[in-house]
């Protein structure tokens, strides 16, 4: 019997955070469902009890991120106990035709400790997209509960899917997917989607509709802000070999362009619904590096700002990028504050040459005190626990750090994706299965390697930043937190408060949200 197609799409993000967090393809699938007159709705487990303290929790506790008053941003968060009976209640009721799942490696491990206990309908599709499927759809589709994989874009495969659905025919054959071969039961892989325009990529608004105020408060230098993810472009120009943006590319190599800037008219449509709903007041805009597009689109981007906008933004770039000439057009916004951040990732030449970074440290140092003349806001973006790396090459890091003295330094520990060139070489070394479950980027290492141990790996990263801040006649004390963390949760304190003590004598007491720093451009 033919089934009797509704034309209903629940979207839904595993979301392993405890707070609440605006998924960047979601908008996007919602919009398509909805151009091609579907009804959409959407579920996440952002607020979930996950039992693990998130990113930000430890961002804050180790000194990174000027700690907030906890109070402005709690909401009443569920028991994990609720995920499963919740999650059913809405596939019972709604009664999907399709469920659109999307997430990274981290998410489809969480949706794994829960969804197999749900009961989805036999005749209801499930499909999976986002970076974790660009290296492991065959692993996904074996598991026997999910019919098909997206891998290209989707703007162009979703409407695919859709179709055929809705047409109730088989779900092979849509480039850009993987399915199950029904005649070897093996997982198949369709050829790539073709390479998209900026104009058809970026041809409607995305549909945030679904997300209300608790998806856009953020601590940020201390307080309480609503703030915005705005995308401004795709793709990343650079092959690292810790990141999983050089696969994304070579998906479309010699295909077509794959970095790509969203069109200037489209972006300002955003921000102005969004501002219509919500008064933003930090931009945090996703673009893989913002500087290195052409000037001319900077030039625009940042006038149209400066007349239409006015509020803070924060960007990510590369140190080649960042020349004055740039600088002087990020200018042109009005910004009370710009924030520039630049992954910096190690302070030492040869981990910096295995991660394909070829970066100068002495241009890194200059590139920072060029900014801060300039009068921006700076953010530095260090990682740990390398294969091969040693504790003398972490401490050339801190060393990079207190000379650089960035405003704000975000500290990740490298882990192991699948199909990146490290995790091959941590797997072929044997300091990895490839079968554990990944922690956070801030919850520890599971790279166990002679050089240095994936517990002493945790241990440094908790104390990074008091070598790195505070003067070194402090670190004795800091070497005995490091040692016995839990022991010394009180010493620990102390030192984390005259951290900040410290910044604050070093910085101006002004609002960085409200206080325009008067910096003459050069070259505008």
């Amino acid at each position: 019997m033919t089934k009797i197609i509704k034309k209903r799409m629940l979207l839904f993000w595993p979301n392993t955070a405890n707070r609440g967090r605006i998924h960047m393809a979601i908008p996007i699938l919602s919009a398509i469902a909805k151009m091609n007159g579907w009804e959409v709705k959407y579920h996440d487990t952002s607020f979930y009890q996950k039992g693990v303290d998130d990113a930000t929790f430890w961002r804050e506790k180790s000194g990174a991120f000027k700690p907030v008053d906890g109070k402005h941003l709690t909401t009443d968060v569920k028991p994990a106990s609720q995920i499963v009976p919740d999650f059913q209640e809405i596939i019972d009721d709604f009664k999907p035709d399709i469920i659109g799942i999307s997430g990274m490696t981290n998410d489809w491990q969480y949706l794994m400790s829960f969804f197999p206990q749900v009961k989805v309908p036999e005749d209801t599709v499930v499909a999976f997209g986002g970076t974790h499927a660009l290296h492991s759809s065959a692993e996904i589709l074996k598991t026997g509960l999910v019919d098909i994989t997206c891998f290209g874009q989707v703007e162009y495969v979703l409407p695919k899917i859709l179709k055929k659905i809705e047409n109730n025919e088989p779900l092979d054959g849509i480039p850009g997917t993987w399915v199950i071969d029904k005649e070897t039961g093996e997982p198949c892989r369709n050829c790539v989607s073709p390479p998209l325009s900026a104009e058809e990529l970026w041809g409607f608004d995305p549909d945030y509709s679904m997300y209300d105020e608790r998806y856009y408060t953020y601590p940020f230098d201390g307080k309480v802000v609503k703030m915005f993810w705005l995308e401004t472009g795709r793709g990343c120009p650079f092959s690292c070999t810790y990141c999983e943006a050089p696969q994304l590319r070579n998906l479309y190599k010699g295909k077509g362009k794959y970095v790509i800037s969203r069109p200037i008219e489209n972006i300002f449509s955003t921000i102005h619904k969004l501002q219509e709903k919500f008064d933003i007041d930090v931009f945090n805009i996703t673009n893989e590096c913002f500087l290195s597009q052409k000037k001319s689109w900077i030039r625009e981007f940042c006038t149209r700002w400066g007349k239409e906008v006015k509020k803070s933004f924060l960007i990510q770039t590369r140190v080649e990028t960042a020349d004055i000439e740039r600088l002087d057009l990020l200018r042109l916004s009005n910004a009370p504050t710009i924030q520039i951040g630049q992954g910096i990732e190690s302070g030492n030449k040869r981990i910096l040459d295995l991660c394909n970074r070829k970066m100068n440290i002495d241009k890194i140092k200059a590139s920072y005190k060029l900014m801060k003349e300039r009068g921006f806001r700076t953010n530095a973006f260090y990682m740990m626990g390398f294969p091969t790396e040693t504790r003398e090459e972490v401490f050339d890091t801190i060393e990079l750090c207190r000379s650089v003295n960035s405003d704000i330094d975000s500290i990740s520990i490298f882990q192991p994706y699948p199909g990146l060139p490290l995790t091959c070489l941590a797997k072929d070394n044997g300091w990895i299965t490839g079968d554990e479950i990944f922690p956070t980027f801030t919850e520890g290492s599971i790279i166990n390697q002679p050089s240095i141990t994936a517990e002493e790996v945790t241990k440094l990263w908790k104390v990074f930043l008091l070598y790195a801040k505070l003067p070194k006649k402090y670190w004795s004390d800091i070497k005995k937190v490091e040692d016995n963390f839990e022991e010394n949760q009180d010493l620990y304190q102390k030192l984390i408060d005259l951290r900040w003590k410290i910044a604050e004598r070093n910085t101006s007491a002004e609002d960085p949200l409200t206080v325009t720093k008067q910096v003459p451009l050069s070259s505008c």
